[in-house]
């Protein structure tokens, strides 16, 4: 295994240089960040057997010139490299690296502009995301955080051995599956599915007896999070779960007409006050980009994001960054503000409600008189990051 004390320090070396601004070419990309990670991580950059730079593959006629080509122990291509000037790490790049790793028939690729670290699964198929398998952001990430990182899919020794290629996998199927969760539970609080709720009210009813308090209690523990999105239950039966305690007849009251007519879904209320002019949104997602993305065009442009991110990033994750994947969520949970930021939406509606507020006062306004936002249903904590 690789010294990770040593590629801790390295990282801190490395992001030094990036905060002062001291890396600005893909040369020094190369020389100051680069090759002093290969080698922490097991690379002997100048060893020619080991790592191969401006490494010529051949393809039918056509030639292709890699940054680096890390080999294994018999002389083939095991891993690719494909290095960026800072902030070029783009589609052109990802969609280089894929071609170099189809030429050489590699499973294990990064492109990287120093800051931004992002390991792929070239040859899976699909999109470039859906060939993601994780990323770092080495100025904002903890070094502890990056450095395991960095070798558990890099360190030379489980490269060889076959261990990174096995983590990435699972990794990547983990993060699949975090796209799909994140995308069904942003589709049901942002929309509206009457049969989803039935079904998963009905499994909390029939997860305990329903004579028993446990039957009490995750049916009310279940409602009231439907509730806190806006949902409403009529039924006689999921009535009765809103209430504190059962009447001692064991017998509920039967809801009133009016409570039996009304319908079993009701949209989120989303509307903002912006100096005296009201907007109406879809739901409290659309509300949150559209009220985001309001404040960058006047109040502050990309300067608003960076303050916005430091005011509403959380332990894990941003929140609000350059990247869809660096705002700490995978999928359909980033949503793109104008100016080419992404924000993260996969939030309870009264985190939006909170966030917006942080956001009036990154942006020098009064929440609740210079911008009123209307959301029913935000009543939930703000949740963990």
């Amino acid at each position: 295994m690789s010294n990770l004390k040593q590629i801790r320090e390295t990282i801190e070396s490395a992001r030094s240089y990036l905060e002062k601004g001291q890396v600005r070419s893909e040369a020094s990309v190369r020389q100051s960040i680069l090759n002093p990670l290969l080698r922490c991580l097991g690379w002997n950059t100048g060893n020619p057997s080991v790592v191969g730079r401006e490494y010529v593959v051949s393809s039918g006629k056509s030639h292709y010139q890699l940054d680096y080509a890390l080999f294994d122990e018999a002389g083939g291509v095991i891993f690719v490299v494909e290095a960026k000037a800072p902030g070029k790490v783009d589609a052109a790049a990802t969609n280089q690296l894929f071609g170099y790793a189809t030429s050489t028939e590699t499973l294990l690729g990064l492109a990287t502009d120093g800051r931004y670290w992002h390991f792929y699964l070239p040859l899976d198929g699909g999109t470039a995301r859906e060939r993601l398998v994780s990323s770092i952001d080495l100025t904002t990430s903890g070094s502890e955080e990056a450095s395991r990182m960095l070798e558990r899919y890099l360190g030379r020794g489980r490269v060889l051995s076959g261990d990174a290629l096995q983590a990435a996998r699972e990794d990547r199927e983990r993060f699949a599956l975090q796209r799909i969760v994140q995308s069904g539970w942003e589709s049901l609080v942002g929309g509206s599915n009457d049969t989803l709720v039935r079904v998963i009210v009905k499994a909390a009813k029939a997860g305990a007896p329903p004579s028993s308090s446990l039957h009490q209690r995750r049916l009310k523990e279940t409602v009231r999070a439907f509730v806190s999105h806006g949902f409403t239950f009529p039924d006689e039966t999921l009535a009765s779960a809103m209430q504190d305690s059962r009447p001692p007849s064991g017998r509920t009251d039967r809801p009133s007409a009016s409570s039996r007519s009304q319908p079993r879904r009701v949209r989120d209320p989303a509307a903002w006050i912006y100096r005296g002019e009201r907007r109406v949104e879809k739901n409290p997602t659309e509300l949150y980009v559209a009220v985001i993305g309001h404040l960058y065009e006047t109040r502050g442009g990309v300067s608003f994001y960076k303050k916005l991110q430091e005011e509403i990033r959380g332990r894990k994750r941003l929140q609000i960054a350059r990247t869809p994947e660096d705002t700490g969520v995978i999928g359909g949970g980033a949503r793109q503000l104008p100016g080419g930021w992404y924000i993260s939406t996969s939030l309870s509606t009264e985190a939006k409600r909170r966030y917006i507020e942080r956001a009036c006062k990154v942006a020098g306004i009064a929440f609740g008189s210079d911008l009123v936002v209307e959301i029913a249903g935000a009543h939930g904590a703000e949740p963990r990051s």
